[in-house]
Parts: C-alpha cells; structure tokens; sequence
C-alpha cells in the first residue's frame, strides 16, 4: 500500500477464526508506518483470530497394547519431522526414561579405547560411564534410531540436550555427537540425565513417539480418546519477523499487533544437540524483532511453542509488549537484547528502551529448562513493570550480561511492581526470583513480590528471591516482598554499593541472606529491612563480619525459637563492633504471615526501626478484575524432591599421562584455571618416568589464589583409601595438597600438606626440609567412612631414594576426628593466607608438575597449583588439592614445578 502511494493510517483488521500458518509474516522497513500513519494489524469482532503453526494429525487407532498409532505420510517420506505435540492443547510428554527423576553420570569419560580399533577416542565433554541397566534398552538401536535419542543432561542452572553418538560395545559409555559446555562432571559425579525418544521407553500415559517410519504412537491420559481429541503437532518455527536492518540505518516503525494469538511453533534440536552456558540464550523466538521502532504487541497471546515467545533482538527501540499472555513456552517468555558476541560498538545496533508490561508470562523452559521468564542482556534503559511471571525451572527475571566489573549496557532498567513465583521446582540451581549482573547504575528492582523459588542444590547452589550475582553494582532494591524461598531471599555474590532497603524477607529454607564474597569496597547497604524466618541460621553462607557490608535498623525475628546467631556473635556483639546499628530482634507484628498477609499491625516494633510500610498488593498484573484473576487459575502442585543420587562406583586411577595430547587438561578430573595465562595442561617437557607429566602454570593477577587447580572425585566410602603422587617443585612454588568433603553442609578436610620454602608442613609443624628442582615421592594413606580414626600417615621419597615416614598425622585444620571423610565427594576449594588474614595473591610466574604414573586407591584428592606439575596419584579418601605455588619468583623467572606418577588406590 505504501508503495503504492497510499497514506496512512493503515489497518489490516483479522475476523475471530483459525488460519493455518506455513511461513512467517515477514515486516521489512518499507512495511513500516509513521507516527501520523501507523500501521496496525488487529482482530476485529468478537472472538479472536487464531495463527496455526502446527497441523492435526489424524486418523488414530487403538492397538492391543492399548496405545494409539496415527500415520504421518510427510515423516515416512522426509518431509517433515517434530519433537512437541499436543492433545487438547496440553503437551504431550516425548517419551523418557526414567519417567519421573533422574539416571545419574557415574564418570565423565574423557578418552576410550575403541575396541574395534584400539584407537584412543578423544571424547572430552563427549562421553560418560552410565549404570549398565540404565542405558540396556538402547542396546539394541540401529544407528540412525540412536541418534534420535536425545540426552537431556541437567547441569547446576543449565540444562543441555544431545543426540547420541554411540554406545561402543561392551562398555558402558555413552558418546554424544558434539561437546557441552558443562561437560559430564562439572560438578562432580552425580550429574542427571535423562533419555528421550526411544520406542522402549513409550510406557507412561501422556508419552508419545514418532518412528521415522510415519508411525505415531500415543498413550493416552485417562479421559483422552484420540479419535476425537484434537491432536496437533508443529511445523512453523516463527510467526512473526520485523526484519530491520540497523546497521544500515533501516528501521520497521511504528507497526502494531493487536488481539492476535499464535499457537504451535515448532523446535527441532539440531544435529549438533544444543548446550548453552546460562539462560538458554541462542534459542531464537517465534516473534523476532530486529530494527523496530516503536512496533508494538497488545493483547496478543502466544501458546504451545518450543522456542522463546518473543525477542526484541539487535537495534530494537522503543518498543511495547503489553497486556499479552505467553503460556507453554519450550524456552522463555521474553528476551531483550543481545549476549554472547554481539558487537555493539554502533549506537543503531543497541537495543534499548523497551516496555513489558502488564503481561502473563506462564509454564516456561518445557524444552530448554534454563530458560527465564524476561531476560535482559547488554541493554538498557527498559522497563519490566506488572507482570505476573510463574512456572519456570530457573530464573523469573535476569537483567545483565557481564560477569564483573567491566563496562555493561544493562544499566537504568526498571525491574518494579513484577510477581514472580513457583520458580525452580526443585530441577535447576544457581538462580532468582530477579538476578542480576554487572555494573548496573541506575537500575531498580523494587516493589516485586517473589515466592515459592525451590532449587536442586546438590550440586550448584541456590534458590534466592532476589539475586545480586557477580559484579552487579549500583542496584536498588527496595520495597520488595520475597518469601518462601531455598536458600535464602537475598543475596550477593559479589559487587559494589547495592542498597537494599525496605524489604521484607520471610521464611527461606536454608537461611536467609548470603553474601559470598568480602572485596576492598562496600558490597551493599542493607537497610531497614525485616527479616523473619522459623528454622536453620540467619546467614546462608559466607560472611557479613565486617566493615565493607553495612547492616542497620533492621528487624530480626526467628520466632523466637531461642538466641539469633549472627555467624558466631549476638546482636549486641556487632553492635558493639559498629555493625547493625539501630537494628532489633523482634515480632514485626505481620497480619498473617503464614497464609501470605504480610501486612504490619500498627503497633510493629518495625515502625520504631524506621521500616515505610508498603502495599505489596499493588505487584503483579494491572487492570479489569477478570485479566487480574487469570492467574488466580493457574495450579501449582507441591515440589517433589529428587530422592538422593545413588553412590557413584569408587574410582581406581593409575594415571601416567602417557595417552593424554600435550598442551591440554588432564582427562581425569577438573582442571580449573582463569585463563589470564595461567595453565595446567599435559608437558612432555619433563617427567619423572615416562615422557609427560602434568604442569601447573600460575600468573599474576589471578582472582583467587589456589587457581590453577587440579581436582578428582575417587567417591570411596570404605577401608583405607591410599595416594601416591611425584612432585617437581621449581624455586619460590608451593605445593599445596588436601582432601575435602564438598557434598553437604561446611566441608571437612582429611590429610592436608604444604611444600613451602623447602619446608614440608602438616597442621603448621615443620617435617622435613624438602629439596627444589627434584622428582619427589608422596603417599598419602589414611581410612575412609566407618574406619576413620582421626589420623593419617605420610610416606616421602627423596631423590636418592631415602624414606621418610610420619604417622598418626592430624586431619586439616577444618577436620573433626571421626567426620564423614566418606562424603569426600565434590568439588573444594582452597586459599591460603598470610598472618594478617588476607588473601596473598601471586605477583609473578612459578611453575610446578606433577609426574605420571598417579595412583589413587580410596579417596579424593584435589591437586591445585600454580606452576604445579602433578604425578602419580594413589587412592585417597577424598577430595585433594595439590601444587598451590605462592608466586615468590620475579616475573621474568619461571622456576618450575612437576607432578607425575599419580595413583590412588
């Protein structure tokens, strides 16, 4: 029309119906109106119009095994192919194994001999041991239907989704076809899984499968005849693409989508799988917005999709989403901004500027389960104002994508008047009801009500109401309701003069504030808030001990189940330290806090502290009653916990290094370094037998001082677990190696060591003077579960070959005699300190290995280095860190130090 010459204002108006929908609508900048001439496609009359993505399918038939086949011609011929499908407008649940839960990784397998060959096969972060009968009924698979099955992997706050490789015979490992990028054991053993799409594991109502030969199979739910019902499966990846191009200064303008629905998109996994570090970020949506301005969506509704609902993707401006319902989402509900490689350097390119408001974002993440309900990245100046956002396995709102202090776009959003709830569901960790990042000035996130957020956290940790994660700074959070949560209703990690004041928090699980990490600068202001809670400690975890966190007036109120624990001290204790002035323990006086009125009586002692009372009412959807209630409808059923992983199998290791490729990680274990040239990789440089050996480079300017690190999980619970290691320390390295317990509560350390100066120290008493620049021997031995006794014994080779023996040696000093150095299981840490108490950083470049031939018999052993070389490990009985160097060498030296000749047994 405009081509045309026609003047607007130009209306498309859609009558109530179904339209059947095979491609896109594709808005292009000449598709665009004017601020005196918009252009608006809207529903006109009564009833909605109806965009179809999907097709019916048809035909059913009852089988003797009562499921119900349907033939689908378009799949036999190659056609067509579809991963989600509905019956009666509900997901239909794509065939699982196990139907409810969880398999559990019992190892990461980073290389295999191939049996057919005798090849080594580099599978790193490629391959896992499983449970031999939880993967028998793939046993059988051709390779074409193998490689239908999708292995959904369950990481700490991400979840990731493979097809598989191979299963190589008589071994019980599973390979995937390309890497993830939080690898099989991340976080130790333990790692979930589950496995999707095999016809064996169609034995559940509400499963379906689709054989590439057409054949469609469904087992109903109760009630269900599919005969009748109306059964539809997607086909259209997108509905709607505004195709701007920002960076040639081409915008779609001032277009309007109103009162339209778009239902059934279609996701299908790539050959590749999909694996995304957080938040599901490279989903696309099924409406895609690049280069709009002031392009609107008003009471739209998008349902049944496999994708994200919409994205205001790169140079997007002004823009509203507002009063629209996304309900059964694969991925998200909305996403603002670009993450991961955007370049942004051009002012065009930035999205910034855009309303969500007054919206219901509902029943999200059913494919991508780290998906969020609105996500903001390296954009600002947006407003996420009255939504009511619920039903997600992660995150409800996530502003930022800096992790630290660097430069960020994310700054003044307005994060206000939201209810975010029934979060988590006990399935992800490591997430907010609202989380943050980066350095965010001007940014709010006041007046939200935030609830029932459950996370997993038996590896990764939790579940917050709000969120302040690394580098975030310059936030105010005020006003805000949060209650019934994990592991707490604030946190941060770390960052810089955050204000939360005038919240109220309530009855988390497992405490109720964290913050994790002290800096040289104020980590946030927390002011005037009540904080109330019925069980477990008022602090979470890490420390609010001193003067760069600034607690006053606040109200703390525990029931008054006995004296409040200030991490070790009263309340009159900080006080008397300058901490928590003006701050009371007391009943605040709530109305009913048990049944969510959380309004104050007028005689609140919270009153006398300065607490503003606030309408927490006012959170949550704007409007006509009728839209406010739609959420009053939505069910939400109780959190059902996943029982305790099994036992992972003891590891045996016999590690040389021979078969591992130089200048990479070690197969074994978790090699953790910060990548600002630090290493730990495999040398052929040195070794005490064989040719390589394993090095642990340091470099100055590192965040933590125990990196780089070197960490195994022998998950050995019995007997005597016995470690024997070669160390080649260079001049001014520290070796430093120990092992922990990191599966629950604070850890508990087992036989623990320093190489320092020379000197070889247990529990801070000298043992030996030790030789630099020489291969030497270590065994650790000492007994794990119910034969702990409290000691543990040394055994140290010399160079020429002399033997020192130490017995009857004390545990670390965080061990309790008689502690459950079985659970030795998971991933430490460690750092060490000079006599002031502060962390001592590394200045300069000093090397360290470690020798082949490690043996590990029993335990755990966690070998950390800077400019380390690890060799040898024997069997341990828990985790263990080795080869920590304190970097004394100037800069332009690189002493070394080696490890090899690793066992544990």
């Amino acid at each position: 029309m405009k081509s045309a010459g026609q003047q607007g204002p130009f209306r498309v108006q859609i009558a109530a119906g179904e339209y059947l929908s095979d491609e896109p609508l594709v808005l292009e900048p000449q598709d665009g109106g004017a601020a005196e001439a918009p252009v608006v496609y809207e529903a006109v009359g009564p009833g909605r119009p109806r965009f179809l993505g999907g097709r019916r399918i048809t035909g059913w038939r009852q089988q003797p095994d009562g499921l119900w086949t349907a033939q689908v011609p378009d799949v036999a011929e190659g056609c067509w192919y579809f991963e989600q499908f509905w019956v009666n407008g509900r997901r239909a649940v794509r065939a699982r194994s196990p139907n409810k839960f969880y398999f559990y990784v019992q190892r990461k397998i980073d290389h295999y001999r191939d049996p057919a060959t005798g090849e080594v096969q580099d599978t790193v972060n490629r391959a896992f041991e499983a449970r031999p009968e939880d993967i028998a009924p793939l046993r059988g698979l051709s390779g074409r239907e193998l490689q239908d099955v999708t292995l959904v992997t369950y990481h700490s706050w991400e979840t990731s989704r493979s097809r598989v490789a191979g299963l190589p015979p008589e071994q019980n490992i599973v390979t995937v076809m390309a890497p993830i990028p939080w690898g099989f054991a991340y976080w130790g053993p333990n790692c979930r899984y589950h496995l999707e799409n095999f016809r064996a594991a169609l034995d559940e109502p509400g499963e379906w499968f689709l054989d590439r030969d057409g054949t469609l199979f469904y087992f109903p739910r109760p009630g269900e005849d599919p005969s009748t019902a109306e059964v539809i499966a997607p086909v259209v990846p997108e509905f709607v693409v505004v195709a701007g191009k920002p960076d040639q200064g081409q915008w779609v303008e001032h277009v309007t989508l109103r009162g339209l629905s778009f239902e059934y998109g279609q996701y299908t996994l790539p050959p590749e799988g999909h694996a995304d570090g957080q938040a599901e970020v490279t989903i696309p949506a099924v409406v895609l917005l690049d280069g709009a301005r002031q392009v609107a969506l008003e009471s739209c509704e998008i349902r049944h999709v496999g994708t994200w609902g919409v994205w205001f993707r790169r140079g997007c401006r002004d823009c509203r989403m507002e009063k629209c319902v996304l309900e059964d989402l694969g991925a998200g509900g909305v996403k603002i901004g670009e993450g991961h490689g955007a370049d942004l350097s051009q002012e065009d390119v930035r999205t910034s500027h855009i309303t969500c408001c007054n919206n219901i974002i509902h029943a999200g993440g059913r494919i991508h389960h780290g998906a969020i309900g609105v996500w903001i990245g390296h954009s600002g100046y947006n407003d996420i104002l009255h939504n009511d956002i619920s039903d997600f396995f992660y995150t409800g709102i996530s502003v930022g994508w800096v992790w630290g202090y660097g430069d960020s776009l994310a700054h003044h959003n307005r994060i206000e008047y939201n209810h975010i709830h029934h979060l988590g569901w006990g399935v992800l960790s490591d997430m907010g009801g609202v989380y943050t990042l980066g350095v965010s000035p001007g940014t709010s996130v006041s007046h939200n009500v935030i609830h029932d957020v459950y996370s997993y956290d038996r590896y990764g940790r939790g579940g917050w109401g709000l969120y302040n994660d690394e580098g975030s700074s310059g936030i105010v959070l005020r006003n805000n309701l949060v209650y019934r949560t994990k592991t707490g209703n604030y946190h941060q990690h770390y960052g810089r003069d955050n204000g939360v004041e005038n919240n109220i928090f309530a009855l988390s699980m497992d405490g109720q504030i964290q913050r994790s990490r002290v800096e040289d600068h104020v980590s946030f202001f927390f002011e005037r808030n009540i904080v109330v809670w019925e069980d477990g400690p008022l602090v979470a975890a890490g420390s609010i001990h001193d003067d760069n966190v600034k607690f006053a007036s606040n109200v703390y109120w525990n029931g008054g189940k006995g004296p409040i624990d200030f991490q070790g001290m009263t309340l009159e204790q900080r006080q008397a330290r300058g901490w928590d002035q003006g701050s009371i323990i007391a009943d605040p006086g709530f109305v009913d806090a048990e049944n969510g009125d959380f309004r104050l009586r007028p005689d609140s002692p919270a009153l006398k502290v300065g607490f503003v009372p606030f309408d927490f009412t006012q959170a949550g959807l704007e409007g006509d009653e009728a839209w406010r209630r739609i959420p009053q409808g939505f069910e939400y059923p109780e959190v059902e916990w996943a029982p305790p992983p099994p036992p992972a199998p003891p590891l045996a290791l016999d590690e040389s290094f021979e078969s591992d490729p130089p200048g990479r990680p070690p197969r074994e274990g978790q090699a953790i370094t910060e990548g600002r040239g630090d290493t730990l990789v495999v040398s052929p440089d040195r070794a005490s037998d064989g040719s390589k050996s394993l090095s642990f480079r340091d470099a100055a300017g590192l965040a933590s001082s125990f990196n780089p690190h070197w960490v195994i999980q022998p998950n050995h619970r019995s007997g005597t677990t016995s470690l024997r290691f070669d160390v080649w320390l260079g001049k001014g390295a520290v070796l430093f190696h120990e092992w922990r317990t990191w599966d629950a509560g604070p850890y508990q350390v087992g036989p623990s060591l320093w190489v320092r100066d020379g000197q070889l120290t247990v529990a801070g008493k000298p043992l030996a003077p030790l030789p630099a620049e020489a291969w030497i021997g270590f065994q650790i031995d000492c007994p794990v579960g119910e034969s702990v006794n409290g000691s543990w014994r040394l055994r140290v080779t010399l160079p020429d070959g002399k033997l020192l023996a130490f017995d009857d040696l004390p545990p670390g000093q965080r061990a309790v005699p008689g502690s459950d150095l079985d659970r030795l299981v998971q991933h430490g840490r460690c750092a060490h300190r000079d006599a002031s108490g502060s962390l001592r950083a590394g200045k300069s470049a000093v090397n360290a290995v470690l020798g082949g031939g490690t043996r590990l018999t029993r335990a755990e052993p966690i070998f950390s280095g800077s400019g380390a070389r690890c060799g040898g490990l024997a069997r341990q009985p828990a985790k263990a860190f080795a080869a920590i160097p304190e970097l004394a060498a100037p800069r332009h030296s690189s002493p070394s130090c080696r490890m090899r000749d690793v066992r544990v047994v």
